[in-house]
């Protein structure tokens, strides 16, 4: 496969584990103890990180994320981020906030984190216990969440909303506002995919609907049709054919990736990101189960070079190319594999996502 030009590794991400002491119902990734020892690989010790860490600093990333599972569970995470944030990365942490400990906080209070993205899972102890299996979790989470606001850090509040924390969304919205101000608005994700690389878990199992998840990544305009439909909103105001093709950029997808083209064009990834796994593997993205080059073996600026050589040609199959539906459709490659198996599959649950986000569109046409 031809590279695709002005390729640079600007942003990366490092998978330090796939263990978390979480068990959340809807993880793409986790993997326990027993997991990890049949897969007969390991994970990368504090040394090999760093060294790769060196290896992405001269080959050019700016941004560096720290992810796991939850990093927080390795002891020598304090030092792994030490040498990394001495290395002038842009960094970013993802935590879920319950083992934040005091040689994590005395690394953080040194070097602050830039960004630190922390999950909130509910809002009570018992939707912590039902969803992720830990009955104290929301009183962890609060008491780490109580260190990380001492930090100069940029903090991100997440969630994940399933069918087991849905009752909680609005509680765990409010909690933002109420911590961080009314500007604060809390990131909540709700198209999920399945596991990915042996997770021990599988989202679908309990992941919302695609109307459900509609209204929820897209509670304003919802408001916006529920104000129109009951006579509060005028439509010529709010619903002007401006406003419309505005709202219709928002919900449309980019466009397909034309035919023979590299595989993830639309979205960067293997073009200015990158992903290294708990095990040493590269990705273009964090979320696909095949398709890697191995940085530890050759060097991150070998293996970044050879990605795109790991993923088939952009191909659309004859269903997609012909469909109404595919300017809606947000469906990706790695949904399409996770979903289907294969990576030019049909997966119906973006077919329905796609479906709603037509049908909201047409039901808020207006005439020129």
């Amino acid at each position: 496969m031809t590279v695709p030009l002005n390729r640079y590794p600007l942003e990366g991400t490092f998978e330090l584990t796939a263990r978390c002491n979480l068990r959340c119902k809807m993880c793409y990734v986790r993997l326990d103890e027993e997991s990890v020892r049949k897969s007969g690989r390991r994970e990368r010790s504090a040394a090999e990180w760093i060294h790769m860490a060196e290896q992405a600093a001269k080959a050019g990333t700016l941004e560096l994320l720290l992810t796991g599972g939850e990093v927080t569970l390795r002891p020598d995470f304090p030092e792994i981020y030490e040498a990394a944030a001495r290395m002038g990365f842009v960094l970013t942490v993802y935590t879920n906030a319950t083992m934040i400990t005091k040689p994590v906080m005395d690394v953080f209070r040194r070097l602050p984190p830039h960004r630190i993205g922390i999950t909130m899972y509910g809002a009570s102890n018992e939707t912590y216990k039902k969803l992720c299996g830990d009955s104290r979790g929301y009183d962890r989470f609060l008491d780490g969440l109580r260190q990380l606001q001492e930090l100069p850090s940029l903090l991100d509040m997440r969630t994940t909303v399933v069918r087991d924390n849905l009752q909680d969304l609005k509680a765990m919205a409010d909690f933002t506002r109420q911590h961080f101000g009314e500007e604060k608005k809390l990131h909540v994700t709700a198209h999920l995919y399945p596991g990915t690389r042996g997770a021990k878990t599988d989202p679908r199992a309990v992941r919302l609907t695609a109307g459900e998840m509609f209204g929820i990544c897209h509670g304003d305009l919802v408001m916006l049709r529920h104000g129109v439909e009951s006579g509060e909103l005028n439509p010529s105001d709010v619903l002007s054919p401006d406003r419309l093709r505005k709202l219709e950029v928002d919900l449309r997808r980019r466009g397909p990736v034309p035919d023979g083209e590299y595989l993830f064009r639309n979205c960067g990834a293997g073009v200015r990101s990158y992903f290294i796994s708990w095990a040493g593997d590269m990705y273009a993205c964090g979320m696909l189960p095949k398709g890697c080059t191995h940085p530890f073996e050759t060097g991150l600026d070998q293996a970044f070079l050879e990605l795109p050589d790991q993923y088939p040609r952009a191909h659309f199959n004859k269903k997609c190319a012909g469909c109404e539906l595919l300017p809606y459709c947000d469906s990706c490659p790695a949904q399409r594999i996770l979903e289907t198996g294969v990576w030019d599959g049909v997966p119906e649950y973006a077919c329905d996502a796609a479906r709603v986000n037509k049908s909201f569109l047409d039901s808020l046409r207006v005439e020129d």
